[in-house]
């Protein structure tokens, strides 16, 4: 999910070498303004811009900005309906606010020269609030290259693409997963002029639960390793709650409709949405949803592998919603298996969040990563003393809201024998009261 607590006290970018009101289509729609005065004034002309360069830049200028707002209109409608799961408000206040934190034009413009760019040769999984964004910002800190985020978002920037998500209107075909990475000419500049190792990543936290996530993946960079950050579920679980509840205030401060399209949403209370994620409704969202993948594999056909890669609205940007996807998220071996059967297990290491929280946690994690994805020990390594740094912490939320003590028990009791499925799953104890059984997956 978006970070998108962060935007609610302002919209900045450290990374965004403009302000974000002179950047992609707001900048585009200053500068055909400033563009159009210029000209009634009589500047163009006395500086010697002939009539015909005139009309040919200010048709230009138009072309790309109506692209732009076309596309903004177009995404907005999209992620308002799936993203937040509510119906579009035709009022220009949402829809500013939504463009002051999108990046419209870049998106197009990435998806027109997607075969012009990478792929990842490093994918970090793991479901929303297990610490991939830490992750991911020391990733970038030590050389590393993440991913455009259609989001002007701090802590998605240059983190996740959301492109598995369905976050660009359902569109998850696996080729045009290319558009969310450098230019391939960008990255010989910088690996053989610059001589950078400069190693591609995407760290979508949305990507392991998404249950055709590992089928198109499998199909867009099949020789990518892929590491995967485990957080006790019910901590999980208790976060990602509160986050969403962050999520929701700020769609209503941006003057979002109230009304959701989803049936019985959003839950009021915590046992309630876990209650929804438990639902034979919801099961069945994720079921169709792994047949999305497989439909992809057995289209015939270019045509017919794009109309398979373009998902419905009910199962983005988790089956059934946000908060219906709590059970599932809980779930690790079953999402794991579904990238192992992909993969293979040989390309896959494991992270355990209370791990990488400690004060060796980045050297711990990166000569992890480096045993399944080698292009990391070019790197240059961080001292012993390097820790990841804590990023993207829930805000408090309403006691009334809040589940207490016991109910918590109740979460980690019923999460107790996923938990023994996944340190058999990953041949690993990982200290959360569980041990390894006799029989473990290996993977296809």
């Amino acid at each position: 999910g978006l970070k998108v607590f962060d935007c609610c006290a302002s919209v900045s970018d450290a990374r965004m070498p403009l302000p974000w009101w002179a950047s992609d289509l707001r900048g585009a729609s200053l500068g055909l303004a400033t563009f159009v005065a210029l000209d009634r004034q009589g500047c163009l002309a006395t500086l010697g811009f002939s009539r015909a360069a005139r009309r040919a830049t200010l048709a230009t200028c138009s072309a790309i900005n109506v692209a732009g707002l076309v596309f903004s209109l177009a995404f907005y409608v999209h992620t308002t309906r799936t993203v937040f799961g509510r119906s579009v408000t035709w009022h220009p206040r949402p829809f500013w606010h939504h463009l002051k934190v999108t990046r419209p034009l870049e998106a197009l413009w990435r998806f027109l020269t997607a075969p012009l760019r990478v792929l990842p040769e490093l994918q970090i999984l793991g479901e929303v609030r297990t610490g991939t964004t830490s992750l991911a910002a020391h990733l970038r800190a030590v050389g590393c290259i993440g991913p455009f985020s259609p989001w002007i978002v701090p802590l998605a920037s240059d983190k996740e693409s959301f492109y598995f998500a369905g976050h660009y209107f359902g569109i998850v075909h696996p080729f045009a997963y290319r558009m969310c990475f450098p230019l391939k000419i960008t990255m010989w500049f910088r690996r053989r002029i610059l001589c950078q190792a400069a190693p591609v990543f995407d760290a979508c936290a949305s990507h392991l639960n998404a249950p055709w996530a590992a089928t198109l993946m499998r199909e867009a960079c099949p020789d990518a390793a892929l590491a995967v950050v485990l957080r006790r579920p019910e901590e999980q679980n208790i976060s990602w709650w509160k986050l969403e509840q962050s999520a929701m205030a700020w769609a209503e401060s941006m003057g979002m409709s109230s009304h959701f399209l989803r049936e019985d949403y959003p839950p009021k209370t915590f046992s309630e949405a876990l209650q929804l994620s438990r639902s034979t409704r919801i099961e069945a969202l994720y079921k169709e949803g792994e047949r999305a993948g497989a439909r992809y594999l057995a289209a015939d056909g270019p045509w017919a592998r794009i109309a398979a890669a373009w998902l419905p609205e009910h199962l983005l940007p988790f089956p059934g919603g946000q908060l219906a996807a709590l059970d599932h998220m809980g779930r690790y071996a079953d999402n794991i298996r579904r990238f192992a059967d992909a993969f293979g297990m040989s390309r896959m290491v494991f992270l355990n969040f209370g791990e990488l929280t400690r004060p060796d946690g980045a050297v711990a994690a990166l000569k992890r990563l480096s045993k399944v994805a080698t292009v990391l020990d070019t790197l240059q390594a961080p001292t012993s003393s390097s820790s990841l740094p804590q990023l993207n912490a829930s805000a408090e939320i309403s006691p009334e809201k809040a589940p207490d003590a016991s109910f918590i028990a109740e979460l980690r009791a019923h999460y107790a024998e996923d938990n023994r499925r996944l340190c058999d799953l990953i041949c690993r104890d990982l200290g959360w009261g569980t041990s390894l059984q006799s029989v473990s997956y290996r993977g296809g």
